[in-house]
């Protein structure tokens, strides 16, 4: 076992699972992709299909829990501590850093 490290230098904790053909799937809370619109929630309610039966507010205090996405004021996402969007649910996190086993690789 041993622990993977971004290619920055940083302790890895985001694992992209489907995998990378090139390259490496570990990244720290800083290189990762943030944003991505699987995390994306829309205030109307027919931006869903079905659409909702109400629309899909944000909860708790902008810019601490949620911030919007566009200028509009139509997308919003949740934030994490730090202010910052969550990545893809793709990815994995283990905040003490991945143990790996080599032999999976």
């Amino acid at each position: 076992m041993s622990k993977k490290y971004c290619d920055c230098g940083k302790p890895a904790t985001w694992i992209y699972m489907p995998g990378f053909r090139e390259g490496s799937p570990f990244f720290c809370d800083d290189c990762v992709h943030r944003g991505c619109s699987c995390n994306h929630r829309y205030v109307s309610a027919d931006a869903y299909h079905p659409p909702l039966e109400n629309p899909d507010v944000p909860e708790g205090v902008e810019n601490v829990d949620w911030k919007w996405v566009d200028e509009e004021k139509t997308i919003w996402a949740n934030v994490d501590e730090n202010g910052r969007f969550y990545p893809c649910c793709e990815y994995d996190y283990d905040e003490d850093n991945f143990d790996w086993d080599d032999d999976e690789e």
